[in-house]
């Protein structure tokens, strides 16, 4: 009778904690976890991401999580969802941000915390409505001499002739005039490897890079660019007033904070700022 009360008492308490956590979870999205210990889903979502991910969707609804490599990954595929998530008071922006950010550009924690309110400032002064009429002059100039480069005839695909059109031209504004390539060659490999960082920003910024290999070294390729011509990006002058362009504005700030070796990192965030929404609102003002 002795040990069969404490047995008892650990029995009962094993099912009540089983129930607690059934209960728990009603409330809580599915979870995709997968048959291996720690590793999870890592295979399958590895293997092929945005399939998995769509798959997930269409069996499991609008928000699912998914567990991988010990990381708990909740998924919102839906407008309405990302809207309460984005204005709920509960949500911290720096902190909400601070982790993608590591994975899509490799800034370390106590970089981004240290330099987040003077870089934001930064741009919103440089970019704010009452200032980006300032950019309008050279950015028409680059677009012109890219609408004479493209020739009088011939026909593209309206999403590649966005790209034709609006990488060279924000590119060469917003860091140096001649930064963008000239080369075909070049500018394919360049247009390449933006275009999968780009497709896979959103995965790859709560994923490990070990399962999106592809958008992994692409990452890589465009961070050695930036890196490359760093000391060019810094040196440049404008011809016209000698402004500094925003890219220099940044590089300043990061400089005065001893952080020089993350200017390439910051180069590549505003990169995909500058360029990743050209081809959908632009190809949208055209079809209008």
């Amino acid at each position: 009778m002795e040990l069969i009360y404490p047995a008892g008492i650990i029995i009962l308490g094993c099912v009540a904690l089983l129930l607690f956590l059934q209960w728990k979870n009603l409330s809580r999205p599915p979870c995709i976890r997968g048959w291996i210990p720690w590793f999870g889903a890592g295979f399958e979502i590895g293997k092929a991401p945005l399939e998995f991910i769509e798959k997930a969707r269409i069996k499991y609804g609008p928000i699912f999580t998914v567990f991988a490599v010990g990381k708990r990954m909740t998924f919102v595929t839906e407008e309405e969802g990302i809207n309460v998530f984005l204005k709920s008071k509960e949500v911290n922006f720096k902190l909400a941000v601070q982790s993608p950010i590591y994975h899509t550009a490799s800034i370390p924690n106590n970089v981004f915390f240290t330099m987040h309110e003077k870089l934001h400032t930064m741009m919103k002064g440089k970019l704010g409505t009452s200032n980006v009429y300032r950019l309008t002059g050279q950015l028409t100039e680059e677009l012109h001499e890219q609408l004479e480069n493209l020739g009088l005839h011939g026909t593209m695909d309206l999403s590649n002739l966005v790209r034709h059109l609006l990488y060279p031209v924000t590119v060469n504004v917003l860091f140096k005039k001649g930064l963008f390539p000239t080369n075909a060659k070049k500018i394919s490999e360049f247009r390449q490897h933006f275009q999968v960082y780009d497709e896979g920003f959103e995965h790859g910024s709560q994923m490990p890079e070990c399962l999106l290999r592809n958008w992994s070294k692409s990452k890589t390729w465009l961070l050695a660019l930036l890196e490359k011509n760093m000391p060019d990006i810094k040196a440049y002058k404008s011809a016209k007033d000698h402004s500094m362009t925003v890219v220099q504005a940044m590089m300043n700030i990061i400089e005065m904070e001893k952080n020089e070796q993350n200017q390439p990192n910051y180069g590549l965030l505003l990169l995909w700022a500058a360029l990743s929404n050209a081809v959908p609102f632009s190809s949208k003002l055209i079809k209008l």
